[in-house]
């Protein structure tokens, strides 16, 4: 698909009238010749890239704030 991202914006992103491409499967359930479902997978991650956002960097920032170390085992998995 390809668009511009304009009106309200798309997932909290501002309209800024970039022309995107948007990288998408579509799986489809038939029964009897009908379509009963339809569902689409968009690549969000792609379509950040697109406008300027990496969005693994901006991951890296807010795990930043964490303190490093080991992650101790749930109770009673160890």
């Amino acid at each position: 698909m390809a668009q511009k991202l304009t009106g309200g914006g798309w997932l909290g992103l501002p309209p800024t009238g970039h022309k995107i491409k948007m990288r998408s499967l579509d799986f489809w359930r038939r029964e009897h010749g009908r379509i009963r479902k339809n569902r689409v997978l968009v690549d969000p991650l792609d379509v950040h890239r697109q406008l300027g956002v990496d969005m693994f960097d901006r991951m890296r920032s807010f795990n930043g704030a964490r303190v490093p170390g080991l992650v101790p085992p749930l109770k009673g998995t160890a």
